[in-house]
């Protein structure tokens, strides 16, 4: 496997992890803020890989939290399992948020 890969896994995993922390941020009715704001750093499963020989590995039972860690000479990253969920619940309300909005105005219009 190319070292670019396990690079752009590393790299990719926090993104997906500040975007989520992003979105609960700037979430208007989110219940439990907080604890869906920790949920964004939860990670299941660890991907590594050695960038001097491309030898790689994953571990499916790791939970980790704030990103699986570093180690000189090797890219890690996690499935950020947490943020996805994050992500999924914050669109859902802001969905039925604008939903509801929009009833309120055609209701009011009527």
């Amino acid at each position: 496997m190319p070292p670019l890969l396990g690079l752009l896994a590393a790299l990719t995993c926090p993104l997906v992890m500040f975007v989520g922390l992003f979105l609960v941020i700037r979430t208007p009715g989110l219940k439990w803020r907080i604890a869906w704001a920790v949920l964004c750093f939860v990670g299941i499963g660890a991907f590594w890989m050695r960038a001097s020989t491309g030898e790689w590995g994953f571990v499916p039972a790791a939970i980790n939290l704030l990103g699986p860690g570093q180690q000189a000479g090797f890219y890690k990253a996690t499935t950020p399992v947490g943020a996805l969920a994050s992500i999924f619940v914050c669109v859902s309300v802001r969905r039925a948020r604008k939903a509801a909005l929009a009833a309120k105005r055609t209701d009011g219009a009527a």
